[in-house]
């Protein structure tokens, strides 16, 4: 299963709450369930009128990373479709000739910038890792995990609480979400003919998100700290399938998602559902240079479907993802090319900002070659990203790099 490590913290002022209560843990039970519920939905971005920043690329339910390879990455996701290392389109998987075991690793630096001044923080995620094994001549299997979408963040806002004897005390509350999407997918990949592969995908979306809320008191004497833990989980069913068309100067590839009911559930019980999201996808890459691909991907991915599954306050966004990239073979290392990769992504993120569609455009390159008698393939992306909602007279730019590493056992 993927594996991430997380740390990322946004601090964000809000609006004093007034309350009338006695004592103060007594309210914050009681309004801890309303909150836990919250928590997983709420924006770290409230309003335009903030007076602190947080981030827009977390929003909603998450951070979708595209799925893609370290290759893929390197050109912008153009090549995910061909790419059998990006568990995208599973026709791909057929060009594998040997058993193979992939690792990605992808830390993201992310600065947000707004009238309030600025933030860093740092996110590690593993967002790719399968295994794959060719059972018969044309015919390779695989399974694995990979991230759908990725939310861990930590809001911290502080208020002056008003009690019922008139006397007044400031308070420090903790939001934490750590916790993701995640898509294991177990797929076959044929090749009935030279010029036509064809792929199956039985997918499980799973995750989780553990939610914590702790409030503290300037007065830590007679007011103690108060915390809350929650864990919500995810899963639901979907299918894909896909193909590639091959001849001398062209390849063309699509893939499609269908997904199935999504259900929201804490300690067994169902809170709500949904459905996986669908997905369709399709590229041409002109392949008449010997081990070079030049190659345009779009894709609709309906991220509404999530809608219902927390509050009202989030909003799925039916989005467009494209982006066009190269991976052309460059300079020889003993007996080894490396090829050097570039691409261009524009697309929406799948959920709003404070009502606002937040957009993202970003630039990558990269590298990649082979070791050890080529058993060991090794791939390297760099990825700056530039995000906004302009009405919200914020922005968001990020590095992230992408480590992927391949071996043939």
């Amino acid at each position: 299963m993927t594996s991430r490590s997380h740390h990322h913290q946004a601090r964000v002022a809000l609006s004093p709450v007034t309350l009338s209560r006695i004592p103060v843990r007594c309210v914050a039970a009681a309004t801890t369930a309303v909150t836990l519920a919250m928590v997983l939905v709420a924006s770290p971005i409230a309003t335009p009128a903030l007076q602190a920043q947080a981030n827009l690329s977390t929003q909603g339910f998450g951070y979708a990373t595209g799925q893609f390879s370290s290759r893929a990455q390197g050109t912008g996701g153009a090549v995910a479709e061909l790419d059998p290392l990006s568990p995208v389109n599973p026709a791909s998987i057929s060009v594998l000739a040997s058993r193979m075991l992939f690792f990605q690793v992808e830390p993201e630096y992310r600065t947000v910038t707004s009238g309030a001044g600025t933030d860093r923080t740092t996110t590690a995620r593993y967002p790719n890792v399968f295994g794959a094994m060719p059972i018969a001549q044309n015919l390779v299997v695989s399974f694995g995990a990979s991230t759908l979408l990725d939310r861990t963040a930590t809001t911290i806002f502080n208020t002056t609480e008003f009690l019922s004897t008139g006397d007044s005390i400031p308070m420090s509350t903790t939001y934490r979400v750590d916790g993701a999407m995640d898509d294991l997918r177990l797929a076959a990949g044929w090749a009935p003919a030279s010029w036509l592969r064809v792929g199956l995908g039985a997918h499980e979306i799973v995750g989780h998100n553990l939610i914590a809320l702790t409030e503290s008191f300037a007065d830590s004497e007679t007011y103690k700290p108060f915390t809350q833990t929650r864990v919500l989980g995810f899963s639901g069913p979907a299918m894909s399938g896909g193909f590639q068309l091959l001849s001398k100067w062209l390849t063309a590839a699509a893939s499609m998602r269908q997904g199935g009911v999504l259900h929201m559930d804490a300690s067994d019980t169902v809170l709500s559902s949904a459905r996986v999201p669908n997905r369709y996808g399709a590229s041409l890459a002109f392949t008449g240079l010997a081990n070079s691909f030049l190659a345009i991907r779009t894709s609709r991915d309906n991220w509404s479907a999530l809608n219902g599954l927390g509050s009202n306050k989030v909003v799925g966004v039916d989005s467009w993802d494209t982006s066009v990239g190269a991976d052309v073979a460059g300079p020889t290392i003993g007996e080894h090319i490396v090829s050097l990769r570039a691409g261009f992504r524009d697309r929406t993120l799948p959920f709003e900002a404070a009502g606002q569609k937040v957009k993202e455009t970003s630039f990558s390159g990269g590298l990649g070659t082979a070791f050890a008698a080529g058993r060991v393939l090794t791939d390297f992306a760099l990825v700056h990203a530039n995000r906004s909602a302009p009405s919200l007279g914020t922005t968001e730019h990020a590095w992230t790099i992408s480590v992927g590493i391949s071996v043939q056992p």
